[in-house]
């Protein structure tokens, strides 16, 4: 895969290019400056894959020019050698920004805003590869109204870029009614020339000039953004202190997350828990995110109407470990056959890493084919996407099926509805006998095992002592 980064910070760029060449992807040029694009672009013809563009790159000084670095990527877009050329956006300013209203309105849906998706290599590489989709982007195509800009994105618009005839005189924009635009850019074709260098062609629109600024960062932030090797658009800082790296041995990690809030991640960690414990297995079922829902559950059970300070308490057969900051969670893998991990919303999460490592990774889900883009930023959050299992509550075999048939790569079972997280349903047993067989089925050996060598010892007592007796009879 050959890529274009465009940025006016060069150190990042060039460390970026060190990163992407690990993942079998070919930086063909770095850009510092809108004004060199244009000329960089026209330079690699059929050869562009994707071009990797950060919105300072119009930066000029303490001026941004976001105007100019809009009018020069839809150009791009509208050329036929690069209409092909897939853009994927870093982007300063969040969501309801203009520029990004404008850049979706070019039908660029790839989108990683700053404080937004924290992702790795990996998922850029995998936003070239398999573009967003148009509902996963639509989110950037809504428009901030308090954000000054060249003219009203909510209107209807019709923006045109034309290519004329060298010979031809040079047209003027002209400012048709209804906020439409149109401009003209001549295009020389003196082989001398770069074909696109149109830049200083382009008139200037009579527009007054917006007053934009940068989102206020605080000062981690600023830190973050001038140390290039640690810029947090690419290298995720490692925020989990909870556990180290190491594979977790002797027990089994279940990790339960969500594609989004409130679809019933903390239900479905306390069911497979309560299964388990159902079962005969001793568990753990921690509080890997920060909702503090394991102190009301808690303070409920004690009938108390005042946090209780204990860091764990049983319930149901289930040790529930709540969140703490600063929690030790390796003392926890050495004590239990199982732990689930109640992740919730991944997002930015500190536990991600634990979810990565676990040996079954349960995705809660929705089956709404409308809200589809959840599953697909999930995706773009999580190390390896190949050993995932969907989970549906309140859903039936046929929305699931449909979930299944649209995600090709992964299992999807629907889970039965219920109000009591610690009842679990015959249909969800089913489920999770189906998820844990393996695991089951090596704890069920080890105590047959420990049965048989018990039996064995015993027999071979009772004939010692019956040798020994009948010796000395």
């Amino acid at each position: 895969m050959n890529l274009i980064i465009a940025t006016s910070n060069t150190d990042f760029a060039k460390s970026l290019r060190e990163k992407l060449k690990e993942v079998d992807c070919n930086v063909l040029d770095i850009v510092s400056c809108v004004e060199d694009l244009i000329t960089c672009i026209s330079e690699y013809p059929g050869k562009i894959d994707g071009i990797l563009l950060k919105t300072d790159l119009a930066k000029k000084n303490n001026d941004y020019r976001l105007e100019v670095l809009s009018d020069v990527v839809l150009s791009i877009r509208q050329t036929p050698e690069f209409e092909k050329v897939i853009f994927t956006v870093l982007s300063d300013y969040p969501e309801g920004h203009p520029l990004l209203a404008e850049f979706f309105n070019m039908g660029i849906y790839n989108f990683f805003a700053r404080n937004g998706i924290k992702f790795n290599v990996h998922n850029l590489k995998e936003s070239f590869e398999s573009p967003m989709s148009f509902s996963m982007a639509l989110k950037y195509g809504t428009v901030n109204k308090e954000i000054p800009w060249r003219r009203d994105l909510s209107k209807t618009q019709t923006l045109e870029v034309k290519f004329i005839n060298p010979d031809a005189e040079a047209q003027s924009i002209e400012q048709p009614p209804n906020d439409t635009e149109s401009r003209d850019i001549t295009n020389n074709s003196d082989s001398k020339k770069n074909p696109m260098d149109f830049l200083s062609k382009i008139p200037k629109p009579n527009i007054p000039k917006p007053n934009i600024t940068l989102p206020k960062m605080t000062v981690s932030e600023k830190d973050t953004i001038n140390d290039s090797l640690n810029d947090e658009w690419i290298f995720e800082k490692n925020e989990n202190s909870f556990t180290n790296k190491m594979p977790v041995v002797g027990t089994v990690l279940i990790g339960v997350a969500a594609v989004e809030k409130h679809l019933g991640a903390t239900n479905t960690a306390i069911n497979i828990a309560k299964f388990l414990s159902k079962s005969g297995n001793n568990v753990a079922l921690v509080e890997a995110n920060k909702n503090m829902d394991f102190d009301r559950i808690h303070s409920l059970i004690e009938g108390e109407t005042i946090t209780l300070n204990e860091k764990e308490f049983n319930f149901q057969g289930i040790t529930h470990v709540k969140y703490r900051d600063n929690m030790d969670l390796s003392g926890v893998y050495t004590k239990f056959q199982f732990v689930v991990l109640d992740i919730g919303d991944i997002r930015n999460s500190q536990f991600k890493g634990e979810f990565n490592r676990s040996h079954i990774k349960c995705v809660v889900a929705t089956a709404d084919e409308w809200k589809y883009h959840w599953i697909e930023e999930f995706l773009l959050n999580v190390d390896s996407t190949e050993d995932l299992v969907f989970l549906v509550p309140s859903s039936d075999f046929k929305s699931a099926n449909d979930l299944e048939s649209r995600l090709k790569k992964h299992l999807v079972y629907p889970l039965e509805k219920h109000s009591n997280p610690y009842e679990v349903p015959e249909e969800s047993g089913e489920v999770f006998k189906e998820l844990l067989k393996l695991y089951l089925k090596n704890h069920e050996l080890r105590i047959k095992g420990k049965h048989l060598l018990f039996t064995a010892l015993l027999g071979a007592l009772i004939s010692a002592i019956g040798f020994t007796f009948f010796i000395f009879k």
